[in-house]
């Protein structure tokens, strides 16, 4: 039965229509209006999609068909379809049930309190401000707008430190406590602000770091300084976080797929949050949810008390010289360096090794010796991990391009090193460049 036939047999089917965000507030406050109705079952459901790039929102529309009477909605519980894409530039549209999110709203609330203010700067139709904006719905919290929401403007330690003070200020009439989600890089310029970035995080009561890795300097020094910081696991099929620094939320169950999981291996996780499946891909849906599990592409482990340990992507295992590297395992060891701020692997093809690891670093300061720096990270790689995962070439740069997600566009990378190859700019294996 095709979905134009189920259609015809229940023409009163839920129906399933785009809400376009802008940039700013008023993209935050438009996408909050329509949220209770999705949630209640009062409207139809939504599809929240950014207006920029225009490319992209072409896309999601054309992949996933809102708005369109030939190609329904998958189930009546369906309340929200959240786009994601990963690394992979592919959009997908995550069927996220009013049951599901509202578990996931319930039990959050059940860790962290439910008496609380949030401030969001996360775009808003990605999981982690969407959530934001779930949770707050469903128990009646107020919401503060960071003016760069969504990308209306550059993240700016003193704008948020503004936007902070006013959130705080009415926190302390009514005593809710003062929440915030952001992701690494936004609190690593923070930190590199000082006293104003700093100070507006030593604010918060509660802060959620997720949707890329925190790394352990990183985490240390958010300790040291006083600031209540809790590192965040989920993703989109998971109605977001469902992990806090590595301790389910109840009614969650991690399973790495080993024997009495035990032994490190895939994640999967099951409970009341997961999704129903995808948007009009039942051939995605066999390949990642089995038997009420979501089947994620990372690998992990469980420490003696039970506290999931994430070791790396399954999916970015790449074979150089015939032997197997994980690229996310090198981007650990990378990001663990105190004078690393953020890291990216990918890799390229070559007629003679398979594939070869390329490294894009961002220091935390400029340094004067590149090449020492070089050679104690190709080192400490090459003892730890082996020979073959040592990068053959390492850029240096200011920044590394990210998605709105906040995770690291990875597609831009590879086509920026791609470029650098055609244009002769690419360094010699073992080298580094600056750029």
């Amino acid at each position: 039965m095709t979905q134009s036939d189920i259609f015809k047999e229940n023409p009163l089917a839920r129906k399933l229509t785009a809400v376009t965000v802008p940039p700013g507030m008023g993209g935050v406050r438009k996408l909050a209006s329509m949220l209770g109705p999705a949630l209640d079952g009062t409207g139809p459901a939504i599809l929240p999609v950014a207006t920029q790039p225009e490319q992209i929102l072409q896309q999601n529309l054309e992949s996933l068909k809102p708005d369109d009477s030939n190609f329904p909605l998958e189930s009546d519980d369906i309340a929200i379809v959240c786009t994601t894409s990963g690394s992979t530039g592919t959009p997908r549209g995550v069927l996220l049930s009013q049951q599901a999110l509202q578990a996931s709203a319930y039990a959050f609330g059940a860790r962290f309190g439910t008496n609380n203010r949030w401030v969001i700067s996360m775009p808003a139709h990605r999981i982690a401000g969407l959530m934001v904006l779930v949770r707050s719905w469903f128990h009646e919290s107020p919401l503060e707008i960071d003016p760069s929401v969504g990308g209306a403007r550059p993240f700016a330690a003193a704008a948020f430190a503004a936007t902070t003070l006013s959130a705080k200020r009415e926190s302390n009439k009514d005593g809710r406590a003062l929440m915030v989600s952001l992701v690494p890089t936004q609190i690593a310029r923070l930190l590199e602000a000082g006293s104003v970035g700093i100070e507006a995080l030593q604010t918060y009561d509660l802060v959620l770091s997720g949707a890329a890795a925190t790394s352990q300097p990183m985490l240390q020094r958010l300790r040291e300084l006083g600031i209540n910081v809790s590192i965040s696991y989920g993703m989109t099929e998971t109605c977001g976080g469902c992990v806090f620094d590595g301790s389910p939320l109840d009614g969650i169950r991690i399973s790495l797929g080993t024997p009495d999981d035990i032994e490190p291996g895939r994640i999967t996780i099951s409970g009341n949050v997961t999704a129903s499946g995808y948007r009009l891909r039942p051939d995605l849906d066999a390949l990642s949810f089995i038997s009420g599990q979501v089947q994620t592409h990372d690998a992990g482990k469980l420490d003696s008390s039970g506290r999931l340990h994430i070791l790396g992507r399954l999916d970015d295992v790449v074979i150089v010289g015939g032997v197997n590297v994980s690229l996310s395992a090198v981007e650990s060891l990378i990001r663990h360096h105190p004078l690393i701020q953020d890291v990216a692997l990918i890799d390229i093809q070559d007629d003679l090794w398979g594939s070869i690891p390329i490294a894009h670093l961002v220091t935390r300061t400029p340094i004067s010796d590149a090449a020492n720096l070089i050679a104690e990270l190709q080192e400490t790689i090459r003892n730890q991990i082996g020979r073959a995962a040592v990068p053959r070439a390492i850029y240096f740069a200011t920044s590394l391009p990210m998605l709105d997600s906040g995770k690291i566009d990875r597609i831009s990378l590879r086509l920026q090193t791609a470029s650098d190859i055609t244009e002769g700019r690419f360094p010699h294996p073992g080298s580094s460049s600056i750029i």
